[in-house]
């Protein structure tokens, strides 16, 4: 299951109550079952968001990079108000999905912000940074999906072609 769920705002800090549950519980099961490993375990695994997104910054390291670029790009701004781009940071969320290995999906769900007028420019701002051809295959209601192509076209250009 190669789906990422991103959300530039998410800096997945510490869980603070579920930090305090896990406490709680591992010193309870440590304890109970006499095992210093229930002790240190169930806090760490109390705090699986943190560790998911640990996990996911470490092996999809460049797809995270490339998200973080196109959350930078000036391209999620309407051009008429620069005011804009901090709105769409704060709203914006990306699902990559990497299932097909000759091709991305790339879902931009900007929470029902209807201000994107500029998708196919977008398209090719996504291109750029996954450094590869992105079209724009579905527009909903403030949300865009955009297929990258990994697979390199080949193709003969020929004088009669223009």
């Amino acid at each position: 299951m190669n789906i990422i769920k991103y959300n530039p705002n998410d800096h997945f800090q510490l869980n603070a109550p579920l930090l305090v549950v896990g406490v709680i519980a591992g010193v309870i099961l440590g304890f109970t079952f006499q095992s210093a490993l229930l002790l240190i375990l169930i806090p760490i695994i109390s705090q699986y968001k943190w560790l998911i997104g640990g996990f996911n910054r470490i092996i999809y390291a460049d797809q995270i990079q490339a998200l973080d670029r196109l959350t930078n790009s000036a391209k999620l701004a309407d051009k008429r108000d620069n005011y804009t781009i901090g709105r769409y940071r704060n709203a914006v969320n990306y699902t990559l999905d990497m299932t097909n290995p000759r091709y991305y999906l790339l879902t931009v769900d900007a929470n029902g912000v209807t201000n994107t007028r500029n998708l196919q420019e977008l398209a090719n701002e996504v291109g750029a940074v996954f450094h590869h051809s992105a079209n724009l295959e579905i527009v909903n209601n403030g949300r865009a999906v955009y297929r990258i192509n990994l697979v390199a076209q080949r193709g003969n250009i020929n004088e009669s072609n223009f």
